[in-house]
């Protein structure tokens, strides 16, 4: 919970200060919803305390620790203990008001002071004071300085001291690897440490400074990177966009994850290209003898295909040029691919088919398997040149070798004609052969 600290001055009064010292894992152990509150000052300091949601504000317990005295408070919390304020007097001071807003089991520790009068207070205090001075600069080395010339006077806090000479060294320690990354060019790694000296050290401006830099570089020098990857991507150099891919994701840019899918489709693409996954073919069946097929015959998962035959007299059809006794057909069909053991593949789908046939035959009087009428006595002058068409369904299943750069497909289809009539002209039994290219 934060806690907002505000000053109030009067005239010929001297000024208080509070800080907040809370460390958010500090909790404090109470049996109901109890918050506790740690107020330190130095022990020349008398300090008495109100509220606006509590009728006595009286510390249950008073410690001296080194020269400075402790108070200890428990507040009770809740929705009705919103908005409090606490109120901090001491004689010669303008009081303090402090928002004060607790949740249970919360510790807050303030410290309260004389801004004006540490110079003057004793020679630790002194050194202490100008070391913090100095660390709020940024002027790291003169602050462990004065920490140094603290440890040495009489009235020294060993404990405090301690921990500033320990921040101080900490921070220069940062600040040297901060420097030290950001002079290579590891802008990535120099804001990360960056970052880590303003939490110890919000006043820092140049860590704030050099952070920003960074972050601004990071983003630029990402940018630049994926676009050179995405440049040599859709040139077809996958190992250099690749390379530069993996350098995306291991400085963890923003753009890492679509870096991580163009990687997918690179592998994907290589391991296709090594193993020679994908099939052209030349596809020969009875009675459409123009055909050619296309699939992927992954090693590992299953591919698809297309293929489509037909014949000559398609082209007839299409300039008008047909007669009877001329069988244009075409069919198609695609489906899924699937490794049975290398070199050998299964593949399956369903396929359509399409036989055209001349003239306007009565009913019950169709063409026969080559594709003349029963009787052609019943065909019309008129009719002879009008063009019929038969459909089918074409269920498939057949087998693939695949070995290095070349390919052998054989395929058996069933064909259900949509007129039963046209069962013996469109045939029910057929086979497919090809022959080509595995790349």
């Amino acid at each position: 919970m934060a806690v907002c600290l505000l000053a109030y001055t009067a005239k010929a009064q001297q000024t208080l200060q509070v800080e907040d010292l809370s460390n958010p894992l500090d909790v404090y152990t109470s049996i109901e919803d109890q918050a506790a509150l740690r107020v330190r000052c130095h022990q020349d300091l008398s300090l008495s305390f109100s509220s606006t949601h509590d009728e006595s504000v009286i510390p249950f317990k008073k410690d001296l620790e080194g020269n400075d005295s402790i108070y200890y408070f428990e507040f009770p919390t809740g929705k009705e203990y919103r908005g409090r304020i606490l109120t901090i007097v001491s004689p010669g001071y303008t009081f303090v008001e402090v928002p004060l807003e607790l949740s249970p089991k919360q510790l807050v520790t303030l410290r309260v002071f004389d801004p004006n009068s540490l110079v003057d207070a004793g020679c630790y205090r002194k050194h202490r004071n100008q070391g913090m001075a100095e660390l709020k600069k940024g002027n790291y080395t003169e602050a462990r300085n004065q920490f140094d010339l603290a440890s040495q006077c009489s009235d020294t806090d060993p404990d405090e001291n301690f921990a500033n000479l320990r921040k101080v060294d900490s921070l220069i320690v940062l600040r040297q690897e901060a420097d030290i990354n950001y002079d290579l060019s590891d802008y990535a790694k120099a804001s990360e440490i960056y970052s880590r000296i303003i939490g110890l050290n919000p006043y820092d401006e140049y860590a704030k400074e050099r952070l920003n830099e960074c972050n601004i570089k990071f983003s630029s020098e990402c940018t630049i990177t994926f676009k050179k990857a995405e440049a040599y991507f859709n040139e077809r150099e996958y190992e250099k966009a690749k390379e530069l891919y993996e350098k995306i994701i291991k400085k963890e840019c923003f753009q890492a994850p679509m870096a991580a899918d163009r990687i997918t489709s690179i592998d994907r693409f290589m391991t296709s290209k090594k193993y020679h996954a994908t099939v052209l073919t030349y596809e020969w069946t009875d009675g459409a003898p123009i055909g050619f097929h296309i699939g992927r015959y992954n090693m590992h998962k299953a591919g698809g295909y297309f293929h489509m035959n037909i014949n000559q007299k398609i082209f007839d059809a299409l300039r008008n040029a047909g007669e009877i006794g001329d069988n244009p057909e075409a069919q198609f069909g695609f489906g899924w691919t699937l490794k049975i053991a290398n070199p050998i593949w299964i593949h399956f789908g369903p396929g359509l088919g399409a036989k055209l046939y001349y003239g306007d035959y009565k009913k019950d009087k169709y063409p026969d398997k080559k594709g003349k009428p029963v009787d052609p006595e019943d065909v019309k002058d008129e009719d002879r040149d009008k063009l019929n068409a038969s459909f089918s369904v074409n269920p498939e299943i057949g087998v693939t070798i695949k070995h290095s750069y070349f390919a052998i497909r054989a395929t058996y289809f069933y064909r259900f004609a949509m007129k039963k009539e046209l069962e013996d002209y469109m045939g029910r039994h057929h086979f497919m052969l090809g022959i080509g290219v595995a790349f």
